[in-house]
């Protein structure tokens, strides 16, 4: 197979025309199916894509795109609560890779089955928290990883603005912040801003496409190493979204455009600001920041290269995001992880 393309297909084509031009664009795929539920999505599909009309074929039912289509690799940009399915479908049907949109999905049982399903036919996947593949988040986490800092100990994540949404755009701060902890988390306790103090144990965003249907919230996490997360979601502020990641030797403080660097002359000293790593920043959006991403899982399947954001570390952000819930519900209480199955 190293000497061909990879035969790819895109399950749901609103958030999925980005994979697909990804796709389309990335040297080592040939985008053959793509598949909705909508004729209007799918005639709005190739302009948003950037792709020719008719240029690959299209379905309605993507268990048929399945089963007529020879596919190695397979993107599932369907709703958040419908990826469980479609998942665990293209796994049994001997895709070779997975690349799912965020959330995983919106239940731990989704994500279990999920979770299970992919170990078990040994299927590549990865979830798209984007953040994992920008080069200087990764450079950044590099330099953590190799004791510039002293360890990490502190990441402090802000997130704020209309789309505070612990949710939809969530999920990216949540994952980001598992991204750098480097470790399983252990408890997590919440306070939702003002106005959502009722809302209850279960996610009621119904896609995303609402602010009001997903609360702003205030989350503390503790790891397994140590590291401490506090994530400030507020809608009732600046768009902001950066990370300030602290440690005895040192400080980062980087978003998606810059980072920021200080070293400290002994441990808990004072910090003298120096240069950042060399990482460059964001990709142009679009499509363009998804070729890392479906570039890295050919490499992945042909390979056996890790994920630079594993399913396994998604299940993990979703259970950080439905503990907050359940945090809020029981008086801002600390509730520990992993929750309770069944």
């Amino acid at each position: 197979m190293s000497d061909q393309k990879l035969r790819a297909g895109v399950i749901g084509c609103g958030l999925g025309a980005n994979h697909a031009y990804a796709y389309a664009n990335a040297p080592e795929y040939d985008l053959k199916s793509v598949c909705d539920l909508s004729p209007e999505v799918l005639g709005r599909f190739y302009e948003r894509a950037r792709l020719e009309p008719g240029s690959v074929n299209q379905y309605t039912d993507y268990r048929e795109m399945l089963e007529k289509e020879t596919l190695d690799v397979v993107s599932v940009a369907t709703p958040d609560n419908h990826h469980a399915n479609p998942v665990c479908d293209a796994s049994d049907s001997g895709v070779k890779g997975i690349l799912c949109e965020k959330p995983l999905c919106i239940e731990l049982a989704d994500a279990d089955r999920i979770i299970e399903t992919i170990e078990r036919n040994g299927t590549k996947m990865s979830v798209d928290h984007t953040r994992s593949w920008i080069p200087s988040y990764q450079a950044v986490r590099r330099e953590i990883r190799e004791g510039e800092i002293g360890g990490l100990t502190r990441i402090v994540a802000h997130m704020c603005g209309r789309r505070a949404m612990l949710f939809r755009n969530g999920t990216h701060v949540v994952d980001a912040v598992c991204y750098f902890a480097d470790a399983d988390p252990v408890w997590v306790l919440a306070i939702h801003e003002q106005g959502f103090e009722d809302y209850g144990t279960e996610y009621k965003g119904e896609g995303g496409k609402d602010p009001m249907l997903d609360p702003g919230s205030t989350v503390i996490i503790e790891f397994a190493n140590g590291v401490r997360g506090i994530i400030n979601g507020s809608k009732n502020t600046p768009a902001v979204y950066e990370f300030d990641l602290m440690g005895p030797s040192g400080r980062y403080i980087l978003d998606d455009k810059q980072c920021q660097k200080w070293k400290t002359e002994q441990p808990e000293g004072p910090p003298i600001k120096v240069d950042p790593p060399d990482g460059g920043g964001y990709r142009d959006f679009f499509g363009k920041d998804l070729i890392a991403p479906v570039q890295e899982l050919a490499q992945m399947v042909l390979h056996d290269a890790p994920s630079s954001s594993p399913a396994r570390r998604a299940r993990h952000s979703l259970e950080i995001m439905l503990a907050a819930l359940l945090s809020q519900s029981r008086d801002n209480a600390k509730v520990a992880l992993p929750l309770p199955r069944g």
